[in-house]
C-alpha cells in the first residue's frame, strides 16, 4: 500500500489573494504583488489542493513545474510504538520531495500530477521508502460548477488540503488529523466543486472507498487507504461546505460516508456473513485570522460498524491478532500562532535584500502552542472489549516556533508533552522533540 502524506500554517492574513476557491487561498508578497505583476498568481491555492499543487491554475503558461519537499528529525522518540503499524507516526528521520507537473490542455480543461519520494528512518536506523502517484483532470464549466476525476485528495478536515510544509506551524501534521482523520488522503473518483455565493462554497465527491482488511487498531481507518484502479464493491461520499462571509474568518463542515466491507465475508460461529464496516466520520473547523495572530480549531467524530467482524476478519491463520478497532471515535484541537517579528522591528525602515533563500520583508518568526485531545477507542464493541489492543487515547501539548526566511522556506522545531490515558499502555510517548526544514516552490 503507498502511505499519503500536514498541520496549521500561518499565511498572514495581509498576504492572502482571494480567488474563486474555497478557504486559505494564498500566500503574496504585497509588496511583490503590487511591483511584479507577473509574481502576484505565484502561490494561490485551488480548492482542495495545496500551494504547490494549484500553480497550473494560476500559471500564464500552458505547463507548469512546483513542488515541495520537507526534512524532519525526531530525536527523542525513544518510547514510540512500532505496534501502531505505521512508520510515518514512530519514525526517527524523514525526508520528502514531490514535483508537480501541470497542463493546460484548454482554458477550460487542466491536467495535474504528482510524484512524491518518500524515505522514513526508523528507531534502528533501517531506511524505508515509499513511492506516490497521483493525477487529475479539472473541468473549470462555470464559477459554481468545476469537475475532478481521478487519483486527489478528499476534501476533509483541514490538514489534507493544505500539506505542504509552509503553510502548518508543527514539524508534523497533528495527531488528531494523522489518525482520526488519516491524512494525507487521496482516492479515485470524481469531486464537484464552487462557489454558491460571494460567501458560501461547496464541494462534492464520490470515491471508491476504504478497505477495512487493513485497518490497525492503534489507527483506526488510517491503514485503509490504497490507491487502486478496481471496481468498488461500495462507493463513498464526501461533501464540504465552506463559509467566509465574516472578514478574516473561514467556517468548515466535511464529511466522509460509505461502507469499507468492499465485498469481504468473514464466518463467525459457523455462519459465514458480509462485512459492511460503514463509516461515519464528520469533522470541521475554524480559522481566524488577527493582527499577526493565527487561531484555528478543529472537530472530529466518527463511526465505524461491523468492528466485531472486522476483528475476525484481520486475524492471523492462526486466528489470533485480529484487530480491535474503536466504534466511536473522537478528536479535537486548539492551536494559537503569533509572527512576532512585527513587534520587535519596524520593517518600514529597513532596506529591502533579498536573494534565493532569504527575503527580510518576507521574514517571519512566529511562536505557536496546540493543545490536542484524542481517542481511538471512545467507544468499544461489547465482544471485544477485553481484548487486547493498541490504542491511541491521547492529551497533547505542542510547543514551537516557525522561522520563514522567506515566504516559501520555513525551519521548525516543537516538542510535545504527551499523557496517555488509555489503560494499560506500559510505555507511552511522553515527550517528543521535533525539528525540520520545508519548502515550496
Amino acid at each position: 500500500m503507498l502511505s499519503l502524506c500536514h498541520v496549521y500554517g500561518q499565511i498572514e492574513k495581509d498576504t492572502i489573494v482571494k480567488t474563486d476557491s474555497i478557504p486559505d487561498l494564498a500566500i503574496t508578497s504585497q509588496e511583490d504583488t503590487i511591483t511584479k505583476e507577473t509574481e502576484k498568481f505565484k502561490f494561490q491555492q485551488q480548492p482542495g489542493l495545496g500551494l504547490a499543487a494549484s500553480k497550473i491554475f494560476f500559471s500564464k503558461k500552458r505547463w507548469s513545474i512546483s513542488g515541495f519537499g520537507e526534512f524532519n528529525y525526531v530525536p527523542l522518540q525513544k518510547k514510540s510504538s512500532t505496534d501502531l503499524g505505521d512508520l510515518e507516526l514512530s519514525y526517527s528521520g524523514l525526508y520528502r520531495y514531490s514535483t508537480f507537473f501541470g497542463y493546460r490542455i484548454t482554458d477550460k480543461l487542466i491536467w495535474n500530477s504528482e510524484f512524491m519520494m518518500e524515505f522514513l528512518h526508523d528507531n534502528s536506523n533501517k531506511t524505508h521508502h515509499e513511492i506516490m502517484v497521483e493525477a487529475y483532470f479539472d473541468y473549470l464549466w462555470k464559477d459554481y460548477l468545476k469537475a475532478r476525476v481521478g487519483f486527489y485528495p478528499i476534501t476533509i478536515g483541514y490538514v489534507n488540503n493544505n500539506d505542504e510544509p509552509v503553510m502548518f506551524y508543527s514539524v508534523n501534521r497533528s495527531e488528531v488529523e494523522r489518525i482520526i482523520v488519516p491524512s494525507t488522503w487521496i482516492e479515485f473518483g470524481a469531486m464537484f466543486y464552487g462557489n454558491i455565493s460571494k460567501d458560501w462554497s461547496y464541494a462534492f465527491g464520490l470515491s471508491q472507498g476504504l478497505i477495512s482488511k487493513n485497518y490497525l487498531s492503534g489507527t483506526w481507518i488510517r491503514q485503509g487507504r490504497e490507491m487502486r484502479i478496481a471496481q468498488p464493491k461500495s462507493i463513498a461520499i464526501n461533501p464540504q461546505i465552506n463559509y467566509t462571509g465574516v472578514k478574516n474568518l473561514t467556517l468548515s463542515a466535511s464529511g466522509y460516508y460509505g461502507n469499507s466491507g468492499q465485498g469481504e465475508k468473514v464466518e463467525i460461529a459457523g455462519k459465514e456473513v458480509e462485512l459492511k464496516s460503514k463509516i461515519n466520520l464528520t469533522t470541521a473547523y475554524a480559522k481566524y485570522d488577527w493582527n499577526n495572530f493565527r487561531f484555528v480549531t478543529v472537530g472530529v467524530y466518527g463511526e465505524l460498524g461491523d468492528t466485531e467482524k472486522i476483528y475476525h476478519l484481520t486475524q492471523d491463520d492462526n486466528g489470533s491478532n485480529g484487530q480491535v478497532l474503536g466504534k466511536n471515535v473522537y478528536g479535537y484541537l486548539f492551536e494559537v500562532g503569533c509572527d512576532i517579528l512585527p513587534y520587535i522591528r519596524k520593517t518600514g525602515t529597513i532596506k529591502h535584500k533579498k536573494n534565493f533563500f532569504f527575503d527580510n520583508h518576507e521574514m517571519k518568526f512566529s511562536l505557536f502552542s496546540r493543545y490536542e485531545r484524542l481517542n481511538t477507542h471512545h467507544k468499544i464493541h461489547p465482544d471485544l472489549r477485553n481484548l487486547e489492543r493498541v490504542e491511541n487515547n491521547l492529551n497533547i501539548w505542542t510547543f514551537g516556533f516557525n522561522f520563514n526566511t522567506k515566504e516559501n522556506i520555513v525551519f521548525k522545531a516543537n516538542y510535545q508533552y504527551r499523557t496517555s490515558v488509555a489503560v494499560g499502555d506500559l510505555q507511552p510517548t511522553n515527550h517528543i522533540i521535533e525539528t525540520g526544514i520545508g519548502f515550496i516552490f
